[in-house]
């Protein structure tokens, strides 16, 4: 506990230090732009010193000096608009004189602004807000709603409360919005309409109609949905049920508010709008696949002690022991056929098909030594007692790392019921998403 005391002494106090340092170097640069006459830029400097070191004095000073010089530059260039009466151009550089003035008091700095500048801004805000106010409401009477919601949010931002902006600033906003889901809706595009009204009732909340609207976009937008039962031409017929309950899920959890899934015939018999869902399996074939083994050469690694009979004394070598090891392979996979069609119960219409063929398989590729593994080295020999020409030492790290990743590989291999719920889950997201898609797009 006292060492990890020490070094977190040791380490703020290295911080302190090199935050002083960079804070010095801020200064000395901030001290010779304010020598040349670049105030602001020096400005800037001073103030990211306090920044970095909030105790460095002669950056306080400094900054104090050429804060109030940037400031008063500001002020200045406020009043001569203000004097000029360019209202719009005296409003934004007030702001900007003020948010330079809360900029340097956040550091513990209090500049001097008289308060007379505040009183000639409120002035000029005034009228430059009654202008804006009528320009506003005159391109909103004519209609012209990006031009209108432009100035009123200008208007909101610098006064939220001035006259009826916000409601005007609504109604420009979102009355574009509004017609168009109108038109959407004239046209049959309910399911456009209806996120436009819910876009609006969202931001604006009851917008005219929209919240009814929405409602009918909702209901007019809604396709219901039979799961008709699966066709499986395999002799797998667990497999039926799990799709069908696998698809159910699926496309509920798209949440699409579009999609109702109906199951009762006295449902079926009460919907206006249906469609049903044929699903046929075709191919649903499972290769077990055999372990395939490998004996491999290799050496085991150690450190042996010898004497050196120069020397006289005893050292250590690497001696490499002649070992064998085996290597695993071993492949399995489900490969399966499908298809899937939409199909309107009234007219027999096909509105939208697909078919697929995938397949899912799990590999493994390992390797088992009954010895140190640590020290297991890959290679080859051709005699265990006797030496040839024929052997070689693999022992780069490259090749080493590469045994040692095989090793600690994964030796099980997937089974029947994981690859299945695999395939099942893949050809239920694939028809899911389409059922989803065909929705959303039509």
């Amino acid at each position: 506990m006292k060492k990890i005391f020490t070094v977190s002494i040791i380490l703020i106090s290295m911080s302190i230090v090199i935050g002083g340092c960079a804070s010095q170097r801020y200064t000395k640069k901030a001290a010779k732009l304010e020598a040349m006459g670049q105030y602001s830029d020096a400005a800037d400097f001073y103030y990211q010193a306090i920044k970095i070191k909030n105790t460095n004095i002669e950056a306080f000073a400094g900054l104090k000096r050429t804060g109030q010089m940037n400031l008063s530059k500001k002020l200045s260039e406020f009043n001569k608009s203000y004097n000029k009466q360019n209202n719009k151009d005296a409003v934004y550089l007030y702001e900007d004189a003020r948010d330079y003035y809360n900029k340097i008091s956040d550091v513990g700095i209090d500049l001097n602004f008289p308060s007379f500048y505040t009183d000639y801004y409120e002035e000029v805000k005034n009228i430059f807000l009654e202008n804006q106010y009528y320009n506003a409401s005159t391109l909103l009477t004519e209609e012209k709603f990006a031009e209108a919601e432009s100035i009123f949010k200008e208007i909101v931002r610098l006064q939220p409360n001035y006259k009826d902006s916000k409601e005007k600033l609504i109604t420009a906003t979102y009355e574009p919005k509004y017609r168009d889901g109108l038109q959407k809706m004239d046209l049959g595009k309910y399911r456009q309409a209806y996120y436009t009204f819910d876009n609006i009732t969202k931001k604006a909340g009851a917008y005219k109609s929209s919240y009814d609207l929405k409602a009918e976009s909702l209901k007019k937008g809604t396709i219901n949905i039979v799961i008709e039962n699966i066709k499986n031409q395999t002799g797998s017929s667990e497999i039926t049920n799990n799709l069908e309950s696998k698809i159910i899920t699926e496309i509920q959890n798209f949440n699409n508010p579009f999609i109702k899934l109906i199951y009762s015939d006295a449902q079926i018999r009460a919907s206006e709008t249906n469609l049903s869902l044929y699903c046929e399996i075709s191919k649903f074939t499972y290769n077990k696949g055999y372990l395939k083994t490998t004996e491999k050469k290799g050496y085991l690694r150690k450190k042996v002690k010898v004497l050196n009979r120069e020397t006289e004394e005893y050292e250590y070598k690497t001696q490499y022991d002649k070992v064998t090891y085996n290597e695993y392979e071993m492949s399995r996979s489900i490969s399966m056929n499908f298809m899937y069609k939409l199909i309107n119960k009234r007219t027999g219409e096909i509105k939208s098909t697909s078919s697929k063929n995938f397949l899912i398989r799990d590999d493994i590729h390992y390797a088992k030594y009954s010895g140190d593994n640590k020290n297991l080295v890959p290679g080859y020999w051709k005699y265990k007692k006797l030496s040839s020409s024929e052997d070689y030492i693999n022992d780069k790290n490259s090749d080493i790392n590469r045994l040692n990743n095989l090793l600690n590989a994964r030796s099980q291999i997937k089974t029947y019921n994981t690859l299945s719920a695999e395939a099942i889950n893949n050809a239920a997201a694939i028809i899911s998403t389409g059922v989803n898609n065909y929705v959303n797009e039509n």
